[in-house]
C-alpha cells in the first residue's frame, strides 16, 4: 500500500511540475516525509527530480533569459553550504515550519499583487533591473535545494510577478533546476552521504515521475497566461498549509 501511495503522488507532483514548472519539491517532499518518516525523503526528491529536469529541459532550455540564470546561478551557488549545515545541524520541523510560513505569506501578498495588477492594468517589473534581488532569490533557493529539496518557491515567487511569459517561466525555473538539484545532489553525497536503500527507492520511482512529465507537459498546452499564475500561488498556498498540519 505505501508503495502504491509512493507511485501515486509522484506521478500528481511529476505532472504539477511538467504543467507549471515547478511543484514537485513542494507535494513530494510533504508526503515522503510523512510516509518515509525519515530525512531520506529529501535525497530521493532530490535525485527524481533531477532525473526529471534533465529529460524535460531540451524542451525549453532556449527560451530562459540567460542574466536572470546567471544571477539566479550565482545566487544559489552561495546558498548550497547553508543549505547543508542547515540540513545536517538544525532541526527538521523548524526547517519545515520556517518554509511554510514564508510560502504562505509571500503566496498572498503575490496573490495580493496578481488581483490589483488585474483591477488596475498595471505592468510588472524587468528582472533584469534587479540583479542584487535576483541574486538574493537564489541565495534562499541554494539553501532550500540542498537543506529541503525545494528550489522552486523562492525562485517561483520571484518570477510570479514578472512580465515573463508562461513558458519563458517555465524554462527558466528548469534549467535552474537541472543546476540547482545537481549541485545538491553532490553536496549530499559528499558531506552527507546517501545509503543505497535510497538510490532504489528514487529508481523504483522514477519511471512513474517521468509518466508524469509527459502528462504535464500534454496539460500545459491547455492553461492560459492568467490560469498558469493563479495554479502557481494556489500550489504555494496549499502546499505551505499542508506542510503546518503535518508538523
Amino acid at each position: 500500500m505505501e508503495w502504491a501511495l509512493l507511485l501515486l503522488v509522484t506521478f500528481l507532483a511529476a505532472t504539477v511540475q511538467s504543467a507549471t514548472g515547478f511543484g514537485f519539491g513542494l507535494i513530494a517532499v510533504s508526503a515522503f516525509l510523512i510516509m518515509l518518516d525519515s530525512v531520506a525523503a529529501i535525497q530521493i526528491v532530490i535525485i527524481i527530480t533531477l532525473v526529471m529536469s534533465c529529460v524535460h529541459w531540451p524542451n525549453l532550455k532556449g527560451l530562459a533569459p540567460a542574466h536572470l540564470l546567471k544571477w539566479l546561478s550565482i545566487g544559489c551557488t552561495l546558498g548550497f553550504p547553508i543549505g547543508v549545515l542547515a540540513y545536517n545541524q538544525l532541526d527538521l520541523e523548524a526547517i519545515k515550519m520556517a518554509v511554510a510560513v514564508l510560502i504562505i505569506l509571500i503566496s498572498l501578498q503575490n496573490g495580493w499583487h496578481l488581483l490589483n495588477k488585474q483591477k488596475t492594468g498595471l505592468t510588472t517589473e524587468d528582472p533584469g533591473q534587479r540583479p542584487g534581488a535576483i541574486m538574493g532569490v537564489g541565495v534562499a533557493s541554494g539553501l532550500m535545494a540542498s537543506a529541503m529539496a525545494m528550489p522552486g518557491p523562492a525562485v517561483m515567487l520571484y518570477l510570479s510577478r514578472t512580465s515573463l511569459s508562461k513558458n519563458e517561466i517555465r524554462a527558466t525555473i528548469l534549467t535552474f533546476f537541472v543546476f540547482s538539484y545537481a549541485g545538491a545532489l553532490m553536496l549530499q553525497t559528499a558531506f552527507i552521504g546517501i545509503e543505497t536503500q535510497t538510490w532504489v527507492t528514487a529508481g523504483v520511482l522514477t519511471p512513474s515521475a517521468l509518466i508524469g512529465v509527459a502528462a504535464g507537459h500534454l496539460l500545459s498546452t491547455k492553461i492560459n497566461q492568467q490560469l498558469f499564475k493563479g495554479l502557481v500561488l494556489l500550489i504555494l498556498l496549499l502546499t505551505g498549509l499542508f506542510m503546518i498540519f503535518n508538523l
